[in-house]
């Protein structure tokens, strides 16, 4: 909840493994980014997101958010986030696709993901997806919509996305922007994320919930980009995400309305 990174904030968040973040504009595998590459280019990030461990859950945490992306004058582009994929511009629509990896969800806390609040679940195997996207610009309003697709697992359903930013402020070292973003999940991807099957009650200890398809969340974020010099930069956001509908309503759900926070050097070759 972009389109890729100036919604990313609500993606990179993807809550752990699905959400939300393009605040940072660091690319994000869970946004499509769909603006077009400014040449070819390398660039080096390292940054940290305050984020809630799992989408719903009551407890937060903090993440390192270090990445490497290249991009080619011809649209493709190598990312650690984004994946492998092409992004081009065709009459003035933003166009892009790319082959990712969605990192999943553990029913208990590791190093990197999961939360013991969801002791019992069974983990979300993480599953191969493809990221597609559009972008308009209206002015100084952008307008995007995307979807991710499950491939590995199917049974995982799909996202999609609405996403609108504007700039606020802008000068020769600084760009302050917001931006909003909502994302509707279908039957499987509800059930998925939100959903008690019996077997999973049993374990858990949560009531038997089915998750029907609608919107997820619904979120907004600030960003701010500084540049420092020809290479370095920092881009930072603050975001805030409410999850609705079957979504809000699940057991799972400790809290609806989650704040996010992420920051991170730029280096760009």
């Amino acid at each position: 909840m972009r389109l890729a990174l100036t919604i990313s904030l609500l993606s990179l968040c993807a809550f752990a493994g699905k959400s939300q973040a393009d605040a940072l504009d660091l690319p994000s595998s869970a946004e499509p980014r769909t603006t077009p590459a400014a040449g070819d280019s390398l660039m080096l990030g390292a940054g940290v997101a305050y984020m809630p461990e799992y989408a719903g859950a009551d407890k937060s945490r903090v993440r390192a958010l270090p990445f490497i992306e290249r991009t080619y004058d011809s649209g493709v582009f190598l990312s650690t986030l984004r994946g492998v994929g092409y992004q081009t511009t065709i009459e003035g629509f933003n166009l892009s696709g790319a082959l990712t990896y969605g990192g999943g969800r553990k029913d208990h806390k590791t190093t990197f993901s999961g939360s013991d609040a969801l002791r019992g679940m069974g983990d979300i195997e993480g599953s191969a997806q493809a990221v597609l996207g559009v972008s308009y610009t209206l002015g100084t309003v952008g307008l995007s919509l995307g979807t991710t697709q499950n491939l590995a697992h199917r049974e995982y359903g799909a996202t999609y996305t609405l996403g609108a930013s504007m700039p606020l402020y802008t000068s020769a070292t600084d760009q302050i922007g917001l931006s909003a973003s909502a994302t509707y999940g279908d039957d499987k991807h509800m059930q998925t994320y939100y959903g008690v099957t019996a077997a999973q009650s049993a374990g858990s200890g949560y009531r038997i919930y089915s998750a029907k398809g609608g919107f997820e969340n619904a979120g907004v974020s600030v960003s701010w980009h500084h540049v420092i010099d020809k290479n370095w930069s920092i881009r930072s956001a603050a975001g805030y995400t409410r999850l609705l509908t079957n979504a809000g309503d699940s057991p799972l759900t400790q809290r609806q309305n989650t704040p996010t926070l992420m920051t991170g050097f730029i280096y760009k070759f």
